[in-house]
């Protein structure tokens, strides 16, 4: 089981990293895409096919929600 908290989370992804965890995974899309321009206004992404969703987010601690509410459904 994944013990890891909300506010590791937050930082990992704040730090530059991705994370996949059960078929959800989270980004900041400034990293992801390497440039500062053309990324949209909201720039976190939460997506998971297992469970057909794909969201942009506006704030880090909205994606993070969206992230481990996701990824506790299993």
């Amino acid at each position: 089981m994944d013990s890891a908290s909300r506010g590791e989370y937050k930082s990992v992804v704040y730090s530059g990293c991705s994370i996949e965890s059960y078929g959800v995974s989270v980004c900041n899309l400034e990293d992801v895409m390497n440039t500062k321009t053309g990324v949209p206004r909201a720039k976190y992404q939460v997506w998971s096919d297992k469970h057909r969703f794909h969201e942009l987010f506006y704030t880090l601690d909205e994606a993070i929600d969206k992230f481990i509410e996701l990824k506790l459904k299993r």
